[in-house]
């Protein structure tokens, strides 16, 4: 009795950490009633999408719960690889940087280096300290394959893909100088236009300010739609999304929440700030920079050179982007969809483009300085 009241209170500190990384008391409570009364077999290499279901959240809440519970020491996440010829499980890991290196399946000899999107996915168990599982009860392989061919497995991409395993899971991430590969990610590079008189006409620290705001605003934009910003460069930004038809979706709304900004900083005329976006999909590696997870490959060079192509409140759109039909008639529904005819340094061949111009408002004169509007 007295055990369990100890186990209670230790319990109980442990999930009132989560409250620090935004998670709110609804969930919380939510979480230790599932806890307390789930069967020890939902709690052991779990589904993070059955978790969610379970919690009335939705993919992307429950993960970014299951990342802090994991930083917290709640959880334990728990990485596999599946062999691409057999989808016969293979190597676990206990960090993301424990899949990186050739697998060799057990089952068919097959070797192979998985990919974070189609040969890896991702599972979750309660630790021990917030409730101990039976060994005989919390294993059952069949249970778990039910829940899969139900939910189908959480890639390990879309774990790593989210803000907070980004800021809270840093130590899980390849050691430098290591990859591991992803077969198709979505891949932007955005910058402001005219940054730098922009600077020069209101002075760093004011346009500073602003171009803050301006970062928040576009993060919230891709965050909404399931992507995730890897890096500030200079005033522009790198995102990644796993599909084509969130990244335009995300972009777009981005696009559009900059005009709002500048509406609310009264910035009019020449004065806006105006994104200009490249988008490209195709593989790359995932490689930990600086301490942090990094995208590299041709398909990242390509998506930054795109960038550079586009005039403002437009997104430079590789073929590859419009390949799938839906993904084509959701462009053109965004905005004017117009081919585009250049040639990117370094590349022997011309690379078909579309230019995807996105709600061009009419300019304004300005009529107040930036000071006077922060």
């Amino acid at each position: 009795m007295f055990r369990n009241i100890l186990d209670r209170f230790h319990q109980s500190k442990l999930l009132e950490r989560l409250r620090k990384h935004g998670i709110d008391n609804s969930q919380i409570a939510g979480l230790r009633a599932f806890i307390d009364h789930a069967a020890d077999r939902e709690l052991y290499r779990a589904n993070p999408r059955y978790w969610a279901e379970r919690l009335g959240l939705d993919e992307r809440g429950a993960l970014a719960l299951i990342v802090a519970g994991a930083a917290e020491g709640v959880f334990d996440l728990i990485w596999q690889t599946t062999c691409p010829v057999c989808r016969y499980h293979g190597r676990v890991a206990q960090s993301l940087g424990g899949l990186v290196g050739l697998h060799e399946c057990a089952q068919c000899d097959h070797r192979y280096e998985a990919t974070l999107d189609e040969d890896a996915f991702v599972t979750v168990s309660v630790r021990d300290e917030v409730r101990r599982l039976s060994s005989a009860r919390r294993d059952d392989p069949v249970f778990r394959t039910v829940v899969d061919a139900r939910y189908g497995p959480v890639s390990a991409l879309a774990l790593i893909n989210t803000p907070a395993f980004r800021e809270l899971l840093a130590q899980q991430a390849p050691p430098e100088g290591q990859s591991l590969g992803v077969k198709r990610l979505a891949i932007f590079f955005s910058d402001l236009r005219c940054s730098t008189a922009f600077y020069q006409k209101f002075g760093d620290a004011a346009a500073y300010r602003i171009v803050c705001r301006h970062f928040l605003s576009v993060f919230d934009a891709i965050n909404r739609r399931g992507g995730v910003a890897v890096k500030t460069i200079g005033d522009g930004i790198m995102g990644v999304f796993s599909e084509p038809d969130a990244a335009l979706r995300g972009i777009a709304e981005a696009i559009t929440a900059l005009e709002r900004l500048n509406t609310e900083a009264g910035l009019h005329g020449d004065d806006r700030m105006i994104l200009k976006v490249g988008l490209h999909i195709g593989p790359c590696l995932v490689v930990t920079l600086n301490g942090r997870l990094d995208y590299f490959g041709q398909t990242v060079n390509l998506a930054a050179r795109l960038s550079g192509l586009a005039q403002g409140h437009d997104v430079i759109l590789s073929h590859a982007i419009l390949d799938d039909p839906e993904t084509c008639t959701l462009a053109e529904s965004l905005g004017e969809l117009l081919p585009l005819a250049a040639r990117l340094r370094g590349l022997l061949d011309d690379f078909e483009l579309h230019r995807l111009v996105i709600g061009m408002p009419p300019a304004e004169p300005p009529i107040l300085t930036l000071a006077e509007r922060t």
